[in-house]
This record gives structure tokens, sequence and C-alpha cells, in this order.
């Protein structure tokens, strides 16, 4: 049973409520321009979320400052992200009251909601309950929603008095307000001494104040309005904490406050594993450096099974990196930034640079032009890509600013293409949407399943794959198969399928590969690594049964390798068709 379950009389099923996440900016960022970033950031995340077919997806609120609330609404408009004020004045009526913002013009401008009551404006404005029941009276004629806050000082809760706290802020926050508008209240349990401080309630002490709520609600309005209530719980809320936090049955959500301020924080708030998640318990491994090459960023891993070689670059060093795993490894260098690189059935390697893609003759240095990188643009390069089982090569692409700062900030801007397969071998774009940066290209092992991520969003994707079909019908079918949990950081990166099918995958900022049941979207297996960003992966030796991981600076950037358990082994890496490509 879930934690706490038998000590609510409010519980009735996860689904009956529907979870809430709000992220109050206060008195940030500094600039127009920096909220128009994150807001850009925010926007993409959710989006990617909307369309991932994720179940129990939240609603989800901002609430910026008064100067960005237009920019928040024109930037968000298209996603279920909803925005609100921070806070209004106690006139109802515009008049000569300079400072002060009414709540009929945040409505007029788009807004659907107020927060009210924050802890900040009780204690460093004065702000008293009777103050709070006003702007409440008037928020809701005004045809806005309202998230009032409520919390305890350390003091008070030291002396026992939380109960007695909560009551009287929603008793007077609440009074003359009807139980048929309750529908358009949420209120946020804040303890004070926990914001902003990095301290935060334990998941039984959340809990135990929201069932202290519900039961005021109760006693002012019935249970039936009490158990409908949502109540957030908000102090210093981080993704590590959230997905136990959101094990509670009577915690419906989160105010967050700083986290709120980075876009894949939130992100990772916003998708906290869903209370009635199975949660296993992994085989868990160790990966060793074998290799230390220092690379900057580790990728592409390809194993030749003919020549017994392992192949891997060093993307933003332009080194490609030679190891027949007896002798010293060697490198060449490159005059471009390598995406990727894959195997050619003349011996030769396919090399995608950040503006031409070529076959590189590794003995003689020899690199004969098969095509001019896709989107040979300066805001994007190629990143990901492996051979299909066809003999096909499939290479995506990298929005250059995908984190922020520079004219695609935030923009699905990347394709998918294809070498090899359309008349003439040219390239030609598979995927019907674009994206930020392709990552975990690999296929099952009867060719039939292609996986792919776009690893801001945190998700992989199984496709439906036919080697043969021109353009966007190559892929139909999208399926999510792996969701990375809100307590990980970082996001999925390189992946690979072993011969059973099973889904491997770099998590790169979590230090560890993780193997995927894509049928059940279960963990099975873990390797750990003692660098933090693993960035790609394969398998290789003679057997095919040694997993070989690519990671990246600044505290990895070896190779890293671990023996796989008994009978777990890799598919041999298909071989890209000289006949098939650009003469």
């Amino acid at each position: 049973p879930r934690p706490g379950v038998a000590s609510s009389v409010w519980y009735s099923g996860f689904s009956d409520r529907r979870p809430v996440i709000a992220g109050n900016w206060k008195q940030n960022p500094a600039t127009a321009g920096e909220a128009r970033e994150l807001l850009r950031l925010l926007k993409a995340n959710q989006a990617a979320l909307e369309a991932s077919g994720r179940g129990h997806v939240p609603d989800v609120i901002i609430f910026p400052p008064f100067p960005f609330l237009q920019l928040a609404l024109d930037t968000v408009a298209g996603t279920a992200i909803k925005i609100g004020a921070q806070n209004i004045g106690v006139q109802e009526k515009p008049g000569a009251y300079t400072g002060e913002v009414t709540a009929t013009m945040i409505r007029s401008l788009g807004c659907e909601l107020v927060l009210l009551g924050h802890s900040e404006r009780r204690m460093l404005y004065g702000e008293t309950d009777a103050i709070i029941n006003r702007k409440m009276h008037i928020a809701l004629a005004a045809g806005l929603s309202v998230v009032l806050c409520v919390g305890e000082q350390e003091a008070e809760f030291e002396a026992g008095l939380l109960q007695a706290v909560l009551a009287l802020q929603l008793k007077k926050g609440l009074q003359g307000v009807p139980a048929s508008e309750l529908e358009r209240v949420i209120v946020a349990y804040e303890p004070v001494w926990a914001i902003g401080t990095g301290k935060t309630a334990t998941p039984d002490q959340a809990q135990e104040a929201h069932l202290a709520v519900r039961a005021v609600i109760s006693e002012m309005y019935g249970t039936g309005v009490a158990r409908g209530l949502r109540v957030q719980y908000g102090g210093s809320v981080t993704p590590e904490g959230v997905d136990a936090m959101m094990q509670m049955p009577d915690v419906d959500g989160a105010l967050v406050g700083g986290a709120s301020l980075a876009a894949d924080k939130f992100a990772r708030i916003v998708e906290f594993s869903p209370p009635d998640a199975v949660l296993s318990q992994p085989r868990t491994m160790m990966a060793r450096e074998v290799v230390a090459c220092k690379n900057t960023l580790g990728e592409s891993p390809v194993w030749s099974a003919r020549d017994q070689v392992l192949y891997w670059v060093s993307a933003l060093d332009q080194e490609l990196w030679v190891w027949n795993t007896r002798d010293a490894p060697f490198k060449r260098s490159f005059p471009q930034v390598i995406g990727c690189v894959g195997l050619i059935d003349d011996g030769r390697l396919l090399v995608a640079m950040a503006e031409q893609v070529v076959a590189y003759d590794v003995a003689t240095g020899q690199a004969d032009a098969i095509a001019p990188a896709p989107e040979a643009t300066s805001t994007t390069r190629p990143n990901d890509g492996r051979s299909d089982r066809s003999g096909n090569f499939v290479v995506g692409m990298y929005n250059a600013f995908h984190k922020g700062g520079g004219p695609s900030s935030g923009e699905n801007n990347a394709g998918l293409y294809r070498i090899g397969a359309s008349p003439g071998g040219g390239l030609e774009e598979i995927l019907s949407y674009r994206f930020r940066v392709s990552n975990g290209i690999s296929f099952s092992p009867d060719g039939r399943t292609m996986y792919f991520c776009d690893t801001p969003t945190r998700k992989v994707f199984a496709f439906s794959y036919d080697p043969q079909a021109q353009g966007t019908n190559a892929l139909t079918n999208r399926r999510l198969v792996y969701s990375m949990p809100s307590h990980l950081p970082g996001g999925p990166d390189g992946a690979q399928v072993d011969a059973a099918g099973k889904l491997w995958i770099a998590l790169s900022g979590a230090g560890m590969v993780v193997q995927v049941d894509p049928e059940t979207s279960m963990t099975d297996m873990v390797v750990m690594l003692p660098v933090s960003s693993p960035t790609s992966l394969t398998f290789g030796g003679p057997a095919l049964d040694t997993l070989y991981i690519t990671t990246r600076g600044p505290d990895g950037g070896g190779l890293y390798s671990v023996q796989m358990p008994f009978g777990v082994r890799g598919v041999e890496e298909r071989e890209v068709s000289s006949s098939r490509l650009p003469a």
C-alpha cells in the first residue's frame, strides 16, 4: 500500500485529484531577456511532455513577476501551462493607487490565477489574514482562481501549534467564501522554516499537515469539498525529493520556488513518478576505466566484428579513436567537430562531421566526401548516429543552443536523416517532427523497431521502422518506452540494444547506464560509473559480451567497460553498404 494511506480518511485514489505543479519566480529573473530564455525552455519541455503519451500529466502553473506576465502568456501559448500573478491590490476598481494592480487588470491579460497569502507577503509586507481574505473575494469575483498559501513558522512548529495555525489561517482567509467557489481554490501548505532555507518537511510531516488542512476544510464545508480540494506542498521542493513527497496520498502537487528558475529542474519536478508506479530493484554492476583518453566529449562507440576493433569519437576535440583492446589505442585528427561514426562494408568508416559526411580510411587517412552534413548551419550539427539492420545509416542533429543563450534557444530545429535508402543514396529526412538533441538511435535485433530520444525531454521512444519506406513513412507508431525518473539529474544519451531486445541507455549526468525492458519500461540492470556523465555505449569483444561506455568531462572523458552477466550479449553492428552511398 502507498505510504500514509491508512492514516488518511480523505484518500480515494490518485486519479481523483489532478496533480498541480506551480513555479513561483518571486522577484526573478533580472531581465526580460532572461525571462524569455527560461520561458522558451519551459514551453519546449511542456510541449514534449504533452506529446509524449505519458499518463498522470499534472496541471502546470507559472507565477512570474508583473513585468513578465504578458511575455509569459505570449511565449507559452500553445501549451497547457497556465500563467498567474504573484499578488493583487486590495482595491476592486482602478483608481489613484500608485503602484497597485487590480485583479481585473490581471484577468484582462489572460492570466487565470493569483497567488495569495505567501509567507513573504505576510512577513515582509504585513499582510494579515483579513487583507488576504479581502483579496480572495476580489480575485474570485474577477474570475481568477487562487492558490492560497498557509503555513507555520519554525517556533510554532516546535511548539506543536501546526494544526492551530493552519486552522486560523484557513478560517480567516476563506471567511465568506461559499463552497461553490472552492473548486477554484488550491491550498499550498508551505512550512515557513523550509522556504529558501534548504530545509524541507519530511513526506510524513507534509502528509500530517495536509490532513490538518483537509480536516479544517471538512469542518467548514463538509467532507466532499475536503476530498476534492487540491493541496500542494511548498518549501524547498527539489527534483530529488519530489517523488517521495508525491507518494503521500494527500499531497496533490508542489509550489516550487528556486528550482522553478532552472528549466531542467522544474521539468523533472513536473514529471514526478506517479504514486502508483511500480518501483523495481535492478541488478547493479560497476564499470571500470580501460582507456584514460580524457575526451572532452566522448561519443559514438562502434565495434567492428570483422576487425575486432572499437572506434569512438571525441566530438569537440575533433578526434577519432581506434583500439583493438590489446595494443595501445591511437587517434586521428579531423578538421571539424565530429558527431558520430559508422562502419562501411569496404573497411572504411562513415564519419559525420559538422559540415560534411565522409568515408574515411584509417590506414591511409584518405577522406572521401559522401554528402554535405544535413542542416550545415551555425545552429545545428550531426550528433548521434547508427546503422540500421539493413545497411543504411541514420544520423540525428543537435541544436547547439538547446540550453539557451543563442539564436535557436529552446527551438525544435534539428532533424533526423538517413543515408543509403533513397534513390542515389543521398540524405533523406525520416522523422515527421523536429527536436532539440538527437540521441539514443538504436535498433531492435530484427530491425523493425528504432529507438530515439530528444535528450532535453528525458524520454525515450520506440518507432516502428521500415528500412525501405521513403521519407517520414520510415518511422510510424511512436510510443513511450522510458521516462527518466525525477530524482536523477541529466538526461538519456546514447543507447544500444542487446540480443534479447533489451534497451541499454546512458544516463548522462546521473553516472549510470540502465537496461530497460521496452515492453514494460522496467529497469532490470544498472551499470554504475565513478564519473557523472556517460554519453554512449556499445557491445564489443569477441563474444559481444563486453559493454563499452564513452564519457565526457569535466570529471570523466575516459572509456569504461563492464563484463556482461552470462547470457547477455550484443548484436553485431551492421556495416553500411558502400554501394548505397552517393558516388
